[in-house]
């Protein structure tokens, strides 16, 4: 236990937040310090000795203000943690303190034809549920929708299902939050002021409500798709992915091979006797694609018939399923396997097959290649998202090293750092915020190099 979390300290605590909504117990303290930074092994082992020294479970504004203020005056490390299943140890307390877990405050405050105001712990998927009643959805949400929070997905993501669609976070997919900090009292942050905001880990403050844009909500399908070749399979897949009158939720490629691991999944027992439709497509490019239900034969019509083997379409809840199937769910199912990994980079969309043939001429089957197609900064791009096996996790390094020199942007997902995942203007936002905020450097420190 830290010397700065003493008796009198920890009473003050429980003054704010109430006995029993204060834990130094062991085995909660670290259950609650960790998240899916495990899917690294380089990342995993920076931060297995993270430990919160305390957890408190917050349930109003007000409590997030006080702790703030007393986190301050004290100079105790403070970490927001929401479902905890981002993969760059963004709720991970490097420096211990105090872990406050938001999941408590789920109110769904405001909820009208465009826009939804909620608290910072609202699942996504219970947003998500509340929204559909109104014939309304929400834009961009992560395949982790069901558990993730909504403060969480802001502090830690950037995109997701529907991201094809709508872009990412920064695409005016967030309204505004209300974050306070040491020197914030409760702020609305609106505007190209979110940059400071949008996946900076808690640096900058912590989400007392959120903002968000909503769409309509529609009928959707699904449609997994079997080509020959690789070439084939991308071309139909930009083509797709750029349709300007196809409205899309999911559009994902992957190499032959990736599909088995589908097989296990909790979908698997969803979908009851409909894995078959991957099996048959086992020594395929795999392409699936969630659509706007009226679009079918619009994209259908699209199909090259002589590259494809084999198209099956999905209707109601069954298209909206295979969503568990992409982005880092993806990940997740083939991490049942030993010394498995992820990656990831946005490649040119006029070199794509060109970069990932060299790529896989170094790598083989190291690297089985999963791309996303999602619009950043309006323009469609592949996002890969590759299952990587290694020996060494050094090996991670070069390959990231490797995809650069091919002219791929690469994100360093090995890192907890956030400038070695966010560019140069964002990174400038969240440092200005925070010297703002945060002068002391008590919100997550160690994410920021310097702080």
């Amino acid at each position: 236990m830290s010397e700065l979390l003493s008796d009198g300290f920890i009473k003050q605590l429980e003054g704010i937040f109430g006995p029993k909504n204060v834990s130094t117990d062991n085995t909660t303290r670290r259950t609650l310090s960790a998240d899916y930074s495990w899917f690294s092994p380089l990342l995993k082992q920076r931060v297995r000795k993270a430990v919160a020294d305390i957890v408190v479970w917050a349930h109003s504004p007000e409590q997030l203000k006080q702790v703030v203020e007393l986190a301050s005056e004290a100079r105790v490390p403070l970490v927001a943690r929401g479902g905890g299943t981002g993969n760059y140890a963004q709720c991970v307390p490097l420096a211990g303190g105090i872990v406050v877990d938001i999941t408590r405050m789920r109110r769904i405050l405001e909820l009208d034809g465009g826009h939804a105001v909620v608290e910072p712990g609202t699942r996504l998927g219970e947003l998500k549920a509340a929204a559909e009643k109104m014939g309304m959805t929400l834009r961009v949400y992560p395949s982790t929708y069901l558990v993730s929070t909504v403060a969480g997905f802001i502090e830690g993501g950037s995109g997701g299902v529907g991201s094809v669609e709508y872009g990412r976070l920064w695409d005016d997919n967030v309204d505004g939050v209300k974050l306070v900090g040491p020197n914030l009292d409760e702020t609305l942050i609106q505007g190209k002021a979110l940059e400071g905001v949008i996946h900076s880990a808690g640096t900058t403050g912590l989400i007392t409500e959120v903002r968000l844009p909503l769409a309509p909500k529609r009928e959707l399908s699904g449609i997994v798709v079997g080509f020959s070749g690789l070439k084939e399979a991308l071309s139909f897949a930009l083509r797709l992915a750029s349709a300007p009158h196809i409205h899309k939720r999911v559009l994902s490629l992957y190499e032959p091979a990736v599909a088995r691991y589908f097989e296990g999944s909790v979908r698997d027992r969803v979908l009851r006797g409909r894995m078959d439709v991957f099996q048959a497509f086992e020594d395929s490019y795999v392409l699936i694609a969630i659509l706007d239900a009226s679009a079918q034969e619009e994209a259908s019509k699209m199909l090259p018939a002589g590259d494809t083997v084999g198209v099956e379409w999905l209707g109601g809840d069954e298209a909206e399923m295979l969503s568990d199937y992409t982005f880092n769910h993806t990940t997740l199912w083939a991490t049942k396997q030993k010394s498995v990994t992820w990656q990831h980079a946005f490649f040119h969309p006029q070199r794509v097959a060109e970069q990932t043939f060299a790529i896989k001429e170094k790598y083989g089957d190291r690297i089985l290649m999963h791309y996303e197609f999602i619009k950043k900064g309006g323009v469609i791009l592949p996002a890969g998202l590759p299952i990587v096996f290694y020996e060494d996790p050094q090996e991670l390094l070069e390959m990231l090293g490797y995809m650069k020199a091919q002219g791929i942007a690469v994100e360093n997902i090995h890192s907890y750092h956030l400038e070695d995942r966010l560019d140069a203007q964002k990174i400038e936002s969240i440092r200005g915020l925070k010297r703002l905020s945060d002068p002391k450097n008590i919100l997550n420190p160690g994410k920021l190099k310097g702080y």
